[in-house]
Parts: C-alpha cells; structure tokens; sequence
C-alpha cells in the first residue's frame, strides 16, 4: 500500500469527472456552433498578462453574435 496517493487516482478518484468534462465539452461546442464571438465594436483585445504564478489574461468584454 502506498502511503502517497494522489487525490485523481485510487480511492480518492472523483466518480464524476468524465461526466462532468464530457458534459463541459458539449457545452462549449454547442456554444461555439450557435455563436460567433467577437470584440465589442470600436475595442482592441489587450495581449497584455498578468504575472504570477501562472500567466493569466487580463480581463475583457466579448459580444457572442448568433450565426
């Protein structure tokens, strides 16, 4: 027996997980066939991040246009 496992794998394992991104997955590609996301009118996407950790986008408004 171990005595480190991790969290994702043995009995710990989250039975739901592959529902979940299964279900995710359909929702965004429903989206994504239904809409067509662009930047507001008269407005320029920054490629400017946030440094930390991890990099992170900085935050930003989108119009979701039906096809």
């Amino acid at each position: 027996r171990m005595p480190w496992v991790a969290f994702s794998t043995g009995k710990r394992a989250c039975l739901g997980e592959v529902l979940a991104r299964s279900e995710l997955f359909l929702f965004f590609t429903a989206l994504l066939q239904k809409f067509s996301f662009r930047a507001p009118p008269d407005t320029t996407l920054s490629l400017q991040f946030k440094l930390g950790i991890t990099m992170t986008p900085q935050p930003y408004k989108i119009c979701a246009m039906p096809r």
